[in-house]
């Protein structure tokens, strides 16, 4: 299996365990945000389809 690392375009920002550390933080971060998103999104669904 290849790393990261070997990768021609992704190499670039996860080359060091830095940088690892970094982009694992950001997408924890956006996966919070998309879970609020989603259960904002599906709560207006419901109040807004109640009669």
């Amino acid at each position: 299996m290849n790393a990261l690392e070997d990768d021609p375009i992704l190499g670039q920002f996860f080359d060091s365990a830095e940088k690892k550390a970094r982009w694992m933080v950001r997408l924890k971060f956006l996966y919070l945000v998309w879970i609020v998103f989603i259960v904002v999104g599906i709560s207006f669904l419901i109040w807004y389809s109640l009669p």
